[in-house]
C-alpha cells in the first residue's frame, strides 16, 4: 500500500498537478451591479475575503473561481447583500438556481463589497435575529421574490443605512420608501418567524405569549381592510398596551398598502378567496391602486 501511494505522489509532481482543486461553499456574497459588475464572498474555508469583478452578475461563480483558483458553490449562501436596488440580480440568481429560496436579501445604499470587505456589513445573525425577535419581519428571498412575481409588484427587502436595519420598499422601477420602525413591527407582528415579541408601553414591558390575528377584506369599488384577533401577553394586557399594538399594525397597513399600494400581507390572495373579483382579474398596477384607495382598521381583543 505505502509503495502504491509512494507511486501516486511520484506522478503527480511529475505531471504537475500537485494542487487539487478545492471547492468553495461561500455563504456571503455581496454584489455592486454597476458596470463592470463587482463581488465579494466570504466563507468559513478561507481567511480573507474573495474579490472579483464581471461584465454581468450571472458570471458570478465564474468570476470567483477564477479569482480563488476553486470550485464555487452557492448553495450554501445564508445572505445575499446587494448595493442598491436586488430585485435584478435577485430574480436572476433565483432562476439561474444559484440561490436557495431561504436566503436573506439585504439591501444598502453602496458599496457592499467594501462593507463587506472591511467587516461592517451586518451578517446573518443579526437578520435572523431581528425577525425572531419581531423587529423585523422575515424577508427571504422566496418572499421577496413572492411579492414581485405576485402581489403588486412592489416588495420589501431588509436594509441596512447608518441608523441600523430597517425595511426598504422596491419595484423593479426602484425604491418606493423606507418603512418606520412601527410599520417594521407591525409587519412581524403579523409573521409567524417571530419566537419572542416585547413591547414598551407606559414604562411597562409586555411579553407577547400568544396571539390570533387575522386579515379580512370586504367591499369592491372601495376595499375594506380589517385587522382583528385576541393578543395575550405578559403581563396582561392593558388599553395602552393594546392602543401600542394597534399603532404598529395601522403604520403597517398604512406605510404599505394605504401610501405605495404594496400588497406584503397576502392581501390579494385573502381578497380572491372572499370573492373579490377584481383582486383575481387586475393587473398588478390596478392592484396598487385598489390598496391605495382602501379603508383599513384594526380591532384587537384582550
Amino acid at each position: 500500500m505505502k509503495r502504491l501511494e509512494i507511486l501516486l505522489c511520484a506522478a503527480l509532481l511529475l505531471c504537475g498537478c500537485t494542487d487539487i482543486r478545492r471547492r468553495l461553499l461561500p455563504d456571503i456574497l455581496a454584489v455592486d451591479p454597476e458596470y463592470p459588475v463587482q463581488f465579494a464572498a466570504h466563507t468559513s474555508q478561507e481567511t480573507g475575503i474573495i474579490s472579483a469583478e464581471a461584465e454581468t452578475a450571472l458570471q458570478m461563480p465564474d468570476a470567483l473561481r477564477n479569482a480563488s483558483g476553486a470550485e464555487i458553490s452557492t448553495g450554501h449562501l445564508t445572505m445575499l447583500a446587494v448595493s442598491g436596488n436586488p430585485c435584478g440580480v435577485l430574480e436572476s440568481y433565483f432562476q439561474a438556481q444559484m440561490l436557495a429560496p431561504t436566503c436573506a436579501v439585504l439591501a444598502v445604499p453602496a458599496d457592499a463589497c467594501g462593507l463587506l470587505r472591511d467587516g461592517s456589513l451586518p451578517d446573518p445573525e443579526q437578520l435572523a435575529a431581528a425577525a425572531e425577535t419581531g423587529l423585523l419581519p422575515d424577508r427571504t428571498a422566496d418572499t421577496v421574490l413572492a411579492d414581485l412575481w405576485g402581489g403588486s409588484g412592489i416588495t420589501a427587502v431588509c436594509s441596512a443605512d447608518a441608523d441600523g436595519l430597517t425595511l426598504a420598499l422596491w419595484s423593479e422601477s426602484g425604491c418606493c420608501g423606507t418603512l418606520s420602525e412601527d410599520a417594521c413591527r407591525g409587519l412581524a407582528l403579523l409573521g409567524k418567524r417571530k419566537q419572542s415579541f416585547a413591547f414598551a408601553a407606559d414604562g411597562i414591558t409586555y411579553r407577547l405569549e400568544s396571539d390570533t390575528l387575522q386579515i379580512g377584506i370586504t367591499g369592491a369599488d372601495t376595499l375594506h381592510i380589517r385587522i382583528t384577533g385576541t393578543i395575550r401577553t405578559a403581563p396582561p394586557l392593558t388599553e395602552a398596551a393594546g392602543s401600542r399594538l394597534s399603532e404598529m399594525l395601522t403604520a403597517a397597513l398604512r406605510e404599505t398598502a394605504s401610501m405605495h399600494g404594496a400588497d406584503l400581507l397576502f392581501l390579494r390572495e385573502h381578497a380572491i378567496r372572499s370573492g373579490i373579483s377584481a383582486a383575481r382579474n387586475c393587473s398588478q398596477e390596478d392592484w396598487r391602486g385598489l390598496l391605495q384607495s382602501a379603508e383599513y382598521s384594526v380591532a384587537i381583543n384582550r
